[in-house]
């Protein structure tokens, strides 16, 4: 066997295929989806949570239009601290929107 056919363990495979779809680090989806509370607060992180980061754009769901509002007014100090909580400045806008009326919010 040479070493091209050996195992690789799959942290790296998941951060290849990340890097191949442009899509963020492992690290920096673990900071923000699972530290949303810790980066917003508990008050925001009850009624707005992040969807899906398209490119540099974390996109938020919010539970009505004056919590979208609130994420769009405190932008450029989510996204420091999502740079600092996740080591990388991938995140530099932030898009929210609102929650079609009628859909739950996942628990």
């Amino acid at each position: 066997m040479n070493s091209g056919d050996e195992p690789k363990h799959l942290g790296w495979s998941v951060e290849r295929l990340l890097h191949t779809m442009k899509a963020p680090s492992s690290d920096v989806l673990k900071a923000v989806f699972a530290q949303w509370p810790r980066i917003v607060g508990e008050d925001v992180a009850a009624h707005a949570r992040p969807s899906f980061i398209d490119d540099r754009t974390l996109v938020v769901i919010a539970d009505n239009s004056a919590w979208a509002s609130q994420l769009q007014w405190l932008e450029s100090e989510l996204v420091a601290k999502i740079a600092e909580v996740s080591g990388s400045d991938r995140i530099q806008t932030i898009k929210a929107r609102v929650r079609p009326q009628g859909s739950r919010s996942p628990d």
